[in-house]
């Protein structure tokens, strides 16, 4: 790189990282931005009170999946979560009413745990009239149902069938609903509207659907969300600058998921202390009628990574990221169904600072999932010029769009002209298997310089993988998304132990409970990686998913950054010392 490029590269860093606050302070709300000085030295915290746990046998469980009532209040306690509503798989796939009984007698011993009942119409002898369920109810304390229309087999908008609607409208007791038992958006919209006083939370939504839910809660205050699949970037301190801290309510789908994970958007979120209050239960308590836990319950074996979170302070290890994206400076939005607040580069280091990051390497996003790869590449350098120390870039190619002739110009001329880039990242929205003769050139080109490569493969076996590391062995080969299941971690585990070049990045919104702990007691401590996919999910649960896992401190901070200090290694002489992360674990 020539002088005066590293001269525009360090001006264009000074200039931006300057604007950091005048960027976050247009993008977020005044109270929320004044509250993160505050968050930064760290807050009180707050009593949790999850909203939507389900426990009970399921169909296609994986035998580490975790499902019991135990499982669940260990998972709890390890967390610091104080109480919890209670579902049970058994009211949905069994008798209702004798499993809802069933459920409420397996929580009696517990005074933090409230059942959640599966109700329906009593259109059959098999579930009592709205007026006899309201007795049951009253008497077995029990506040908040749910609704199955789509499994359990019934037409909510028929007339005919909605008194039990009318009644949950009438007492305005609390409803959990999942939007594919209803319907789709516009079914939601014609509940809501039909049934207006019947306080819904809705669980289960994703990311990509805030075009949907984010007007609709606007629209309708008895409209509420939980944050489960719901981790979009920057999500919390956005919804709270739209007015809807009251509907945003803690949930985590334990002990699927895991609890850690969703404590940590909340704890991390750059809002007045009242609002955290609220989302972690004080919105919960309302809802109830003023059901709630008696009182706060904290795990007084909590290692200090885990207390960082719960004080709102920084990790006390250093972070790097090894699987991020990043939007063109001013970017909100990618298409497709993407929104991504703050997903630039001044929004997203502005966060990964406040997180502890000391680097890690990131690509584009115009260029990965747009399929515009030679575009991605100049969007991923100015990200580079403007990036904090410690990061690097990962290039983008693609031989469908453009000839082998012109890819072997195009390789070499972006990684001799840019010393930042050391990694590979290809996608599989280009439709051609990674171990495609197509790609034999740009992994050639990796092996010869000793470069790294994270693959997101849709493929149901690990034979790309394996195929690659067996023939490209200077590369250390990264299984994207690891973690998103047992049965996928039990895939990668089995490749990791034949190949030592392979290894396993964690990240997904599906963060299943235990699985960090599972992948390292599998594939080994030495290689397990942290990475967030920010900024399409915000890295904050993806962060408390490893943080509040079981391993001991030595080994989490293995996976937070030690372990990508190696795989980068080969590339550290080659790399500016700007770009090279620096941990210094003590």
């Amino acid at each position: 790189m020539s002088e005066n490029n590293l001269s525009r590269r360090n001006f264009l860093r000074i200039n931006s990282l300057a604007g950091v606050g005048l960027a976050l302070s247009q993008a977020i709300p005044f109270s929320a931005l004044a509250n993160n000085l505050q968050t930064n030295a760290g807050h009180k915290p707050v009593r949790y009170f999850d909203a939507f746990t389900c426990i009970g046998p399921r169909k296609y469980k994986h035998l580490a999946e975790p499902w019991k009532l135990s499982e669940l209040i260990s998972e709890m306690e390890h967390c610091s979560v104080s109480g919890a509503l209670v579902s049970y798989t058994m009211s949905t796939f069994y008798d209702a009413m004798y499993s809802n009984l069933e459920l409420s007698n397996m929580l009696k011993p517990y005074s933090h745990l409230f059942a959640v009942w599966n109700v329906m119409p009593a259109l059959t002898n098999e579930f009592p009239s709205a007026e006899e369920l309201g007795r049951k109810m009253q008497e077995h304390n029990v506040r908040a149902v749910s609704i199955h229309p789509a499994t359990n087999g019934w037409n909510w908008k028929a007339t005919y069938q909605q008194d039990i609607l009318r009644w949950l409208n009438e007492q305005q007791v609390l409803t959990i609903i999942q939007l594919s038992e209803i319907g789709d958006w516009q079914d939601l919209e014609e509940l809501l509207l039909q049934f207006p006083k019947i306080p819904v939370l809705i669980t289960g939504v994703y990311w990509s659907d805030q075009r949907n839910l984010i007007p609709m809660m606007e629209n309708h205050s008895n409209l509420h969300c939980t944050f489960d699949c719901l981790q979009n970037m920057y999500g919390i301190e956005y919804m709270h600058s739209k007015g809807l801290v009251k509907q945003m309510v803690f949930g985590t789908n334990a002990p699927i998921m895991s609890v850690g994970a969703h404590r940590t958007f909340i704890d991390y979120a750059e809002i007045p202390e009242d609002a955290r209050a609220l989302i972690a239960g004080g919105n919960l308590t309302r809802l109830l009628k003023g059901q709630q836990p008696e009182k706060e319950y904290v795990n007084k074996q909590e290692d200090e990574l885990m207390a960082a979170i719960r004080h709102g302070r920084p990790v006390p290890s250093p972070i790097i990221d090894m699987h991020m994206h990043m939007l063109h400076e001013g970017m909100n939005g990618a298409g497709w169904g993407y929104t991504m607040e703050n997903g630039d580069p001044k929004g997203v280091f502005a966060l990964t600072k406040k997180l502890g990051y000391a680097g890690g390497g990131f690509m584009s996003w115009n260029g990965v999932v747009s399929v515009d790869t030679p575009a991605g590449n100049i969007t991923t350098g100015k990200a580079l010029d403007i990036a904090p120390p410690g990061y690097w870039g990962l290039a983008n190619f693609d031989p469908t769009h453009y000839t082998q002739t012109e890819l072997s110009k195009m390789i070499p001329a972006l990684y001799e002209k840019d010393a930042r880039f050391i990694g590979m990242k290809p996608y599989h929205y280009i439709g051609v298997n990674y171990d495609d003769p197509s790609w034999e050139q740009w992994w050639k080109y990796g092996n010869d310089h000793h470069f790294y490569a994270l693959l997101h493969s849709q493929r149901g076996d690990m034979g790309e993988y394996e195929t690659l590391a067996a023939k490209y062995k200077n590369v250390r080969w990264l299984v994207a998304h690891s973690g998103q299941s047992y049965d996928y971690a039990d895939k990668v585990i089995a490749a990791i132990k034949k190949f030592p070049n392979i290894y396993a990045e964690i990240t997904l919104t599906s963060v299943p409970s235990g699985i960090i702990d599972y992948l390292v007691a599998g594939a080994g401590a030495d290689k397990v990686l942290y990475g967030s996919d920010l900024p399409m999910r915000d890295p904050r649960p993806q962060l408390g998913w490893v943080v509040f896992s079981r391993l001991p401190v030595a080994i989490k901070r293995k996976v937070l950054g030690e372990n990508a200090m190696q795989v980068i290694k080969p590339c550290m002489d080659r790399l500016p010392k700007y770009n090279r992360p620096v941990i210094n674990n003590k």
